[in-house]
């Protein structure tokens, strides 16, 4: 009865008919003749909030929500509805939401005729794992393509797993303000985003700024704090007018039974509505002409959970495929362990009359059962899936998204039920278990079908226009989405995402540039004793590992050392490090010009030749945070670089604690006399030096050094 109400409504043309058709809704209109004060508030209520309680009461919640009706409270109740009944119109505004709800709540798997029961395969995808001649190709295509490409981050998501507060106020903080590696999980993305501006810069001599879109939410003041951040990193030295926000809509949460949870007397306990909303509100919004407005035609989408998504050429490789064969969507995937909550990618073959239908799509883990797939590894014993995780690093069109967004506004309608916690207006703790529609804005692929008079042959499915890359899970994703607790696995969760890290660092360093490293901590003495090394570095050092290679060549790291570079043009060769050694640049890609960064060679510089650095470095008797960069030393060699500065030493030894502050346009030498060093400063007018970049027929990119 509620799903055939819905339909009626998402067919209305007018909200004066939605209201005429609920009013003539027997549960509708026998909760108004016993509730006359609520009948007297319609009565002066605009049309809009008519509809949104009349909706709210066939869906069945005049109980709970009228039972303390009070003129007073309604207007919150009202603001926080108005929205979900706009967002939903076309399945039925809040009708369509409960409806479907209640439908998802009670469905216990997916029903298809045979006829049209798709075959799910695990898709062809193009392996990006190793450097063969395609994949250097993509590398240099993702670079020359990079002018085309926008980026949008959905910035919406609860988060609550996180469990992140702020120390001073004791609020709840969104994933967005996190501090992973000395800075936000935001602040992450744009300098991927640049380290990739300053790539194209490096070769092509050409100043980029791609447009950001950025979907926010209220949820924990979301939208607030990421504003707030933008702020107070200056808007990361790019304009404010190359990013566009817009708010995703938060929904009811709803109780096991079909009932919206409450936080206290007209006061719903509201979430986000999933990132599926991203499509419609980014055409209702006008993001999409936004974009085309900047001249764009794709563009790359990443979450802010997943920091290590730009390490080495994963996204530049797959975007450069997605730009240079004109796709229309892709997938960034990789392996994925067998019982991981992680959705798959599959390609789902569907008979039709016409002939056969394939859709490159995402199946989320939480459907597994009604869509038939099995859980199993690809081969008996191997710890990975048969399909490949969806990660969440999409490449899109933005047309062909925009054509489908108008197909279907809302992709990937599910619900997940999860325990959820929060505060009632009493200042009460409850927990109970709750889900809110949620949709997948991956799954928008749903709507770019391709059909074909014959079934296509293993080995032609790459001809689809939607495609997916396989790489290595380490270089593709590691999440930060829940806080870790002792005993529990490390999956998802800060530490382990930084032990991954490490783990890429340290194949860098020894197979690329050919340094000497401890093993890596296993877990259990990584949380008693720290970690075994530490190499952290800015992206735009790359963020190629070809071109780090060529930067950093040879040297030792020793037990328990941290090098960090917060810089991109070094010459570091014979390196031998035991203790801490920081070298950090105030000007890392360019100069600032009326507080905008100009990407140039007037940035800090670094040489160090045949140089060794010994201290005591970390001071493993403190409660260090290592993921946040929180970490106490006893000694330690800091090497600051102001504005368009340079430090060189070749040949020296660097013992105990040194802290050396290099002023904007100078050069700092720095020399050995009889086991003391002496530091000499002279003033530049250009730099000394620097990296030349440039693509060889071979499309690898070769450096030389400029002098």
């Amino acid at each position: 009865m509620l799903q055939s109400l819905a339909e009626q409504l998402a067919h209305c043309s007018s909200v004066a008919d939605k209201n005429i058709l609920l009013a003539g809704f027997i549960p509708v209109e026998q909760f108004l003749q016993e509730a006359p004060a609520l009948k007297v508030f319609i009565a002066k209520a605009s049309p809009e909030q008519e509809l949104v309680i009349k909706a709210a009461l066939a869906a069945g919640q005049g109980e709970r929500l009228f039972a303390e009706f009070s003129e007073e409270k309604i207007a919150g109740l009202l603001e926080q509805l108005i929205p979900v009944e706009r967002f939903y119109s076309s399945i039925g505004g809040i009708v369509g939401y409960q409806a479907r709800m209640l439908q998802l709540l009670t469905a216990s798997e997916t029903t298809f005729q045979d006829s049209s029961r798709p075959t799910y395969h695990p898709p062809e995808g193009i392996d990006i794992a190793e450097e063969s001649p395609e994949v250097r190709k993509a590398i240099i295509d993702g670079i020359s393509t990079l002018p085309f490409l926008a980026e949008i981050y959905p910035l919406g998501g609860a988060a609550d797993r996180l469990r992140l507060y702020d120390n001073k106020t004791g609020l709840p903080l969104p994933a967005a303000r996190l501090p992973f590696l000395g800075k936000t999980l935001l602040e992450g993305l744009i300098h991927d985003l640049q380290s990739r501006e300053y790539l194209h810069y490096k070769l092509k001599g050409v100043q980029l700024t791609t447009p950001v879109a950025i979907m926010t939410s209220q949820e924990k003041n979301n939208h607030q704090h990421v504003l707030d951040i933008c702020e107070e990193s200056g808007w990361f030295g790019r304009a404010p007018e190359s990013f566009k926000f817009f708010c995703q809509p938060m929904v009811p949460a709803v109780n096991r039974e079909g009932q919206w949870c409450l936080q206290g007397p007209l006061q719903l306990l509201m979430k986000p509505g999933g990132h599926g909303a991203i499509w419609r509100l980014a055409r209702e919004e006008g993001v999409f002409d936004w974009l085309f407005a900047w001249g764009r035609k794709k563009a790359v989408v990443r979450q802010v959970n997943n920091p290590v998504a730009n390490t080495d050429y994963g996204i530049i490789a797959f975007t450069g495929i997605g730009c240079s064969y004109d796709k229309q969507f892709g997938f960034a995937s990789c392996p994925r362990q067998v019982k991981a909550s992680e959705g798959v990618n599959v390609l789902l073959e569907t008979p039709i009359s016409q002939g056969y239908k394939y859709t490159l799509t995402n199946i989320e883990y939480c459907d597994f059962k009604k869509s038939g797939i099995v859980d199993q590894p690809e081969k008996p014993g191997s710890p990975y899936s048969k399909f490949s995780s969806n990660t969440n690093i999409l490449f899109v069109d933005l047309k062909a998204v925009l054509s489908a967004a108008e197909k279907c506004p809302i992709p990937g309608i599910l619900v997940n039920l999860k325990k959820v916690t929060y505060m009632t207006t009493q200042g009460h703790k409850k927990e109970e278990e709750a889900a809110r529609l949620e949709s997948t804005m991956q799954n928008i692929a749903d709507f770019l079908e391709e059909t074909f008079e014959r079934p296509l042959p293993m080995g032609q499915r790459s001809q689809l226009k939607t495609y997916l890359t396989y790489n290595h899970r380490r270089k593709t994703i590691s999440a930060a989405k829940r806080e870790f607790t002792l005993g529990a696995s490390l999956l998802e969760t800060p530490e382990g995402c930084f032990l991954d890290i490490l783990q890429n660092s340290r194949d860098l360093l020894v197979h690329r540039c050919h340094f000497q490293v401890p093993v890596m901590s296993d877990p259990l003495h990584f949380f008693e004793k720290g970690p075994s090394f530490i190499f952290l570095y800015h992206p735009a050092l790359g963020p190629l590992y070809s071109v780090i290679a060529q930067k950093l060549r040879g040297g030792r790291l020793h037990s328990g050392s941290e090098l960090q570079l917060q810089i991109a043009e070094v010459d570091i060769e014979n390196l031998d490090l035991d203790g801490s050694l920081l070298i950090q640049a105030d000007h890392v890609m360019g100069h600032s010009e009326a507080s905008k960064w100009v990407y140039s060679e007037k940035c800090g510089r670094c040489v160090l030749n045949n140089v060794t650095v010994r201290n005591k470095g970390i001071d493993h008797d403190m409660p260090n945070v290592f993921w946040r960069c929180e970490i106490a030393r006893q000694e330690v060699c800091q090497i600051i670089l102001r504005g368009r500065s340079e430090f060189y030493a070749e040949n020296i030894t660097l013992r105990g604690d040194h802290f050396i502050e290099v002023p904007d346009g100078q050069r700092c030498v720095a020399t050995e006399v009889g086991g003391e060093i002496h530091l000499s400063f002279e003033r530049i007018e250009v730099p000394s030096w620097h990296w030349q970049y440039e693509v060889q027929k071979d499309h690898t990119i070769a450096l030389k050094k400029i002098s």
